[in-house]
């Protein structure tokens, strides 16, 4: 492990590695990334790894757009065979349950179409076009986006890794961060299992662990790491169409994936925050099948044959953390919280350009965590 670095990026998932491969982008020669298990261990590895564009404000419309914008051209800019990131551009469809969520979601359509995205509001013969195996009998329509999609969450991690390792970062696996050396005021270093590594530029990217990593440098975050759970069912046989993703009432998304198997998540809402446990539960399957089987009928006698949890690090208004941080001068911010992965090309952008000094590709105002001291909270209505 390199002794010094010019930054230390702390996690390897999709917000560290592809912080670390913008800062190489950036000219940034020494770049040491510290992770405590493998790439991606946390939860990077254990998500749905949908890319969204369907959003209700300005900040997180203008993240998607500069990550979306990346993912579109991203296998050629790292070298990749086409189709090896496995993007499949399948959108959302959001269904409007009764006249305040179609208010909503037309609304939530017209700013989008406003950025530049491709979405539409649809009736409920519409819907059945896109998503034929849904039951449209107690919808009044939805709202569907084309530049929606999904891709492998773990080949995503590696390519933004091995993309800055040829750029010349080093990558540490299986090595804990325990502590900060700081000096009046500044990041002089960070303390590990495995050494030290003398550095004047520290980006926490450790997602779920973000708050932990925060605390040991005296940084107050937040952040609450979050469980969910998800399963996959056998492979059937495979109908393009887009994530069913019930905002307003079944709280839960699911999505055809292309082996053939149905991912199904619900977001429980008496889920336990502020402990990362890996662990699932039986009695979260019985909550969700019966949520998705009333959507999907098809899926009533459709065996599940794996299930695992996964952590969010989630925040007061649920949007992202990015930049400085007012207590320790040197120590910046790359948090997704619950969406890390499908903003990880905005997020490292955003990152390594504060990190730098750079001219931002967005205002940061509405990202960093000055926010929950002045007030400036901004909640996005398409969002649980």
């Amino acid at each position: 492990m390199r002794k010094t670095a010019d930054v230390v990026v702390i996690g390897g998932g999709n917000a560290g590695t592809s912080t670390a491969y913008h800062l190489t982008k950036l000219g940034v020669k020494n770049v040491v990334v510290v992770e405590q298990m493998y790439t991606p261990f946390g939860g990077s590895g254990r998500c749905a790894a949908m890319f969204r564009q369907q959003f209700a404000t300005e900040t997180n419309l203008a993240m998607a757009k500069l990550s979306t914008d990346e993912y579109a051209h991203l296998e050629e800019e790292l070298g990749l065979e086409p189709g090896e990131l496995e993007i499949s551009y399948c959108g959302y469809l959001l269904p409007a349950y009764n006249e305040e969520n179609e208010k909503q979601l037309k609304s939530n359509v017209k700013v989008q179409r406003e950025f530049g995205f491709d979405s539409y509001y649809l009736d409920p013969k519409g819907c059945k076009e896109v998503s034929p195996y849904m039951d449209t009998s107690e919808i009044l329509g939805g709202s569907y986006c084309t530049g929606e999609g999904c891709f492998n969450p773990m080949k995503l991690a590696l390519s933004y890794k091995h993309a800055a390792e040829r750029n010349g970062a080093e990558f540490n696996n299986y090595t804990k961060v325990i502590g900060f050396d700081i000096e009046g005021g500044k990041i002089k270093g960070v303390k590990t299992d495995k050494g030290d590594i003398a550095t004047n530029c520290v980006i926490n990217a450790a997602g779920e662990w973000g708050k932990f990593i925060g605390r040991m440098a005296g940084v107050s975050i937040p952040l609450e790491p979050e469980k969910h759970q998800i399963v996959v069912t056998e492979p059937l046989e495979y109908i393009k169409a887009p994530m069913l993703y019930s905002l307003y009432k079944y709280e839960t998304y699911i999505i055809q994936v292309k082996h053939g198997g149905f991912l199904m998540g619900w977001s429980d809402a008496d889920v336990r925050a502020g402990i990362i446990d890996f662990t699932p539960e039986w009695k979260y399957l019985e909550n969700l099948s019966w949520r998705c089987a009333k959507q999907v009928p098809a899926l009533k006698n459709v065996r599940i044959i794996r299930h695992w949890a996964g952590q969010y690090g989630n925040l007061p208004d649920h949007g992202v953390l990015v930049g400085g941080v007012p207590e320790v001068e040197g120590f910046y911010l790359s948090l997704g919280a619950t969406k890390a992965t499908m903003f990880a090309a905005g997020l490292g952008t955003l990152a390594a350009e504060a990190a730098i000094g750079a001219t931002p590709s967005l205002p940061l105002d509405n990202y960093v965590i000055d926010r929950f001291a002045k007030g400036n909270l901004i909640f996005d209505k398409a969002l649980l």
